[in-house]
């Protein structure tokens, strides 16, 4: 097995990200979280939301 030298540590990422959410959301109530959650799902450029939003609209669109 060969090794080499990581540039990019996902584990570490992931607890950046999470260590920065409990800050920005220390306080809120879990629905706070929630409604904040959904906002920015509805109003953010990321590709994750845009996904979000398509497959939400989709799942409307079959119910009506």
């Amino acid at each position: 097995m060969s090794t080499r030298n990581k540039t990019f540590d996902c584990v570490r990422m992931k607890n950046e990200i999470q260590e920065k959410l409990r800050k920005e959301r220390a306080g809120m109530t879990d629905e706070q979280i929630r409604e904040q959650i959904q906002k920015e799902l509805a109003t953010s450029n990321d590709p994750i939301a845009v996904w979000w939003r398509n497959l939400m609209a989709e799942k409307q669109k079959k119910a009506s």
